[in-house]
């Protein structure tokens, strides 16, 4: 079943679904949730950005570098807002470093 759910992920990427995609983020299965968000980051529009942000403050830690990569693989410059105000609060240093790769792939971008 996972396999299956990972296929589906793939193509809804491939054919920029983030509706779609959103809907996975309460799955039961953490490994699907991660790969969710993993496909959100390479859509486009605001759905997927706004799925994105409040994953950044997610009590799991995965769930949060996940998200933080995700909207740095998006590399909109309103992702960098949020993620400046969460290096600010954020103690995890997961978190952090993935808060500083994602700044630095956005200002790359922009």
């Amino acid at each position: 079943m996972f396999g299956n759910k990972l296929g589906k992920i793939e193509k809804m990427v491939s054919k920029n679904q983030p509706e779609k995609l959103e809907g996975l983020l309460k799955d039961k299965d953490l490994n699907v949730v991660l790969a969710a968000i993993d496909g959100l980051g390479k859509c486009t529009g605001d759905v997927a950005f706004n799925a994105l942000v409040p994953l950044i403050l997610s009590p799991d830690v995965q769930v949060r570098v996940h998200a933080v990569d995700a909207l740095g693989t998006m590399g909109l410059p309103k992702a960098r807002t949020f993620l400046l105000h969460q290096k600010e609060t954020e103690k995890e240093p997961p978190v952090l470093n993935a808060i500083e790769e994602a700044l630095k792939k956005i200002s790359v971008k922009v």
